[in-house]
């Protein structure tokens, strides 16, 4: 919780930070700037902030960094309780921190609109909430996870993490499966096409249809940051807690269930969607448990995005 608060605080500053340069940039430097450009600078501010926190923070998490591995915890990982009770825990606590990080971002957009009255475009501003949001949730989630220390992190076991490296062959594997299942979609849209009015009225459409470059920060998030974090989240936390409890098998299934519950409102008003969805949980628990480790569900997943991306914007 401690770091959560001195997270809190460091994107503050850091959102300052960029109310202060767009202040300076309107006013000093370039006059003839639209305020539009000064007001992303707070909340760039507030992503780069996040970023770097969560980088310095977790650093052990990514294997060559230095200080990676680093064992900083105080307690023994044997302290540590790790059940069912916890992966309730990191569930509901990845939901609620997306929330408190939109919140957050809510609150500093209404700050700088009464100090330096600075309005971004509604569309900018949710954009900027979804990265914010989502950004809190990873440094919540990420924090909560690797509380058990770096053995149990690196544990390729079913009650670990699994946040080790597989064979080659577990990442060709999952390129084959990624392919398969973004097929079965194009498949499955063609035997059922969906409503495209109605999803047009999701949330993510509507960020989607944002004109010029500023959408590409969702991109990235999609396609390079969610599934990272989401396999970390659920295979790695969500599936290591309940296999403590239960066999893997209902670990998996468990798990794949809160994946694609997680996963309902963007597949609320196309039922079919929930197929490839519960094929991507499936296919990822079952490489966590074959290949000990998480990482080719990872690649799984970065390229199920990446091609459900690609898909749509060649039928768009």
């Amino acid at each position: 919780m401690i770091r959560v608060v001195i997270g809190t605080v460091w994107s503050s500053l850091f959102a300052l930070l960029g109310l202060a340069l767009g202040t300076a940039v309107d006013h000093h430097i370039v006059p003839a700037w639209q305020f539009t450009h000064r007001g992303l600078l707070p909340l760039l501010g507030i992503i780069v902030g996040l970023t770097g926190f969560n980088f310095f923070w977790q650093r052990q998490w990514l294997a060559g960094l230095p200080g990676g591995g680093v064992a900083i915890y105080k307690q023994p990982v044997t302290e540590r309780r790790w059940g069912v009770l916890q992966a309730v825990w990191l569930l509901v606590g990845f939901i609620v921190m997306q929330g408190v990080g939109v919140a957050g971002l809510a609150a500093v957009a209404g700050v700088c609109a009464v100090l330096a009255h600075i309005q971004p475009l509604p569309h900018l501003n949710a954009i900027a909430a979804t990265l914010a949001g989502y950004l809190t949730a990873s440094l919540w989630s990420i924090w909560y996870i690797n509380r058990l220390g770096p053995l149990k992190l690196h544990d390729g076991s079913p009650s670990g993490v699994a946040w080790c490296p597989a064979l080659a062959d577990s990442y060709l594997t999952a390129a084959l499966f990624a392919g398969l299942i973004v097929m079965s979609v194009v498949v499955i849209m063609h035997f059922f096409p969906p409503d495209m009015v109605a999803l047009q009225k999701l949330q993510a459409a509507k960020l989607f249809e944002t004109p010029g470059l500023w959408k590409l920060g969702l991109l990235v998030l999609a396609v390079f940051i969610a599934p990272p974090v989401e396999e970390y989240v659920f295979r790695g936390g969500i599936f290591s807690a309940l296999a403590s409890r239960v066999s893997p098998l209902w670990a998996g299934v468990i798990t794949t269930l809160l994946f694609v519950a997680v996963h309902a409102p963007e597949k609320i008003h196309y039922p079919a969607g929930f197929i490839d969805v519960g094929l991507v949980g499936a296919v990822a628990a079952w490489m966590r448990v074959r290949f000990q480790s998480i990482k080719p569900g990872v690649l799984l997943h970065v390229l199920y995005n990446a091609g459900l991306m690609l898909a749509a914007g060649l039928a768009h």
